[in-house]
């Protein structure tokens, strides 16, 4: 069965217009980043789903620098835009990746692919900080999700309600029929309510920024990242602002 990284991005934020095309790092934005860091460190194809709408464009364009496949769809209906993308470059498995997540850990990346290339019976596999809710319903932001095309052509057969259209895997784990594996993650994250490095606002972008900075001088080790926010309660503070008022 063939699989891919699927990343969602579009330009089209209510919160912060534009935020994938900011500089964040280095004059770099957010999505060349998280583009650079999968093609590195995983050998496992990438597309871009963006949507049809003209300004996503520079989207586009970011993705033919770095020479990955790009299929656009339904601005709203990201659901058909992911089944419509796997069915382009005829795609069995999915890793889901949302592009506002600069922090997104690619050896776990890399650990939901062997595990759903592995596991045919399940339909959707996914990361826990708290053993009962996949790591994308936190703020947490580090964390990748694994389903496959036949589970989200189930979905839309079974629903058409906007929210689960919007939201591509909230109908699967949140429903019975579908069969699921949650894995706990290390301790280093396990409860970790607190930490935010998912971007959505201004504020997340202002304070990310600075710590990608930090996570730069760490070597990218996201262990020692975590031991220094806890270290400046300022930045938890700032965390815990925006995830009560992005609460999802």
């Amino acid at each position: 069965m063939s699989t891919a990284i699927i990343i969602q991005a579009r330009l089209g934020s209510t919160r912060l217009p534009e935020k994938m095309i900011l500089p964040f790092y280095q004059d770099k934005n957010i999505l060349s980043i998280l583009l650079e860091n999968l093609l590195e460190h995983s050998n496992t194809p990438v597309i871009l789903a963006t949507t049809t709408n003209p300004n996503d464009d520079k989207i586009a364009d970011i993705a033919n620098e770095y020479k990955i496949n790009i299929f656009r769809g339904d601005e709203n209906n990201v659901l058909d835009r992911f089944i419509k993308a796997a069915e382009q470059f005829n795609i069995d498995n999915i890793i889901r990746v949302c592009a506002d997540n600069p922090f997104l850990q690619i050896n776990y990346v890399n650990q939901l692919i062997s595990e759903i290339e592995n596991h045919n019976e399940l339909d959707y596999i996914s990361y826990t900080i708290d053993n009962k809710t996949p790591a994308i319903k936190s703020h947490i932001g580090l964390f990748a999700e694994a389903t496959t095309s036949n589970t989200l052509k189930k979905v839309a057969r079974l629903t058409a309600n906007p929210l689960y259209l919007e939201h591509v895997t909230n109908f699967i784990y949140s429903n019975e029929k579908f069969n699921i594996k949650l894995i706990p993650t290390p301790n280093i994250f396990f409860n970790r309510l607190d930490l935010r490095f998912t971007l959505d606002t201004q504020e997340d972008f202002n304070l990310l920024k600075d710590l990608y900075l930090s996570y730069k001088k760490f070597n990218n080790d996201i262990i020692k990242l975590i031991e220094y926010i806890d270290n400046n309660k300022s930045t938890l503070t700032q965390m815990n602002t925006q995830i009560i008022k992005n609460s999802k």
